[in-house]
């Protein structure tokens, strides 16, 4: 587009035009200049305010979800089931937006939403017939309305 406005192909109203519709809508945020994360760095106060969890438990939330010692994103970005996880209870933790984890992981908004979007798939499809098979009674609607009305 500069190249077709440098050659006067197009006129300043053509030029502003395209553009103002070629320009993203994201806002352009300096992920790279925050460091990448890594647990021990926190401090146990930190991580009980951003994630809920210590940092002992956080270890054993990989154990238990068994999230795969490296996951590799849909851009090939790497990171740690550590990381991973952090991402997904940060995001869980309180309502934030993914621009709101930049400052603590230093990567950029889209590759933070893939990675808690798959954390969160890989978690369901691998325990969800815990989710689905555990106590009936609580999860189907009908046997809690007809408990209720019993009682």
């Amino acid at each position: 587009m500069l190249f077709a406005y440098y050659e006067e192909w197009l006129d300043d109203i053509e030029f502003a035009v395209l553009n103002e519709l070629s320009t993203s809508e994201n806002f352009d945020f300096l992920y790279d200049t925050y460091y990448q994360f890594h647990l021990d760095d926190m401090d146990e106060a930190e991580c009980i305010a951003e994630f809920r969890f210590e940092k002992r438990h956080i270890l054993r939330l990989e154990e238990v979800w068994q999230i795969p010692p490296l996951t590799k994103g849909n851009q090939r970005s790497v990171l740690t089931e550590t990381e991973g996880i952090c991402m997904l209870l940060k995001r869980l933790a309180y309502p934030c937006r993914y621009s709101d984890l930049i400052h603590r992981f230093g990567r950029p908004v889209p590759l933070l939403g893939m990675i808690t979007n798959e954390v969160i798939d890989y978690i369901y499809s691998t325990h969800y017939h815990k989710i689905t098979n555990w106590n009936n009674d609580i999860l189907n609607p009908v046997t809690c309305m007809a408990q209720s009305v019993r009682n």
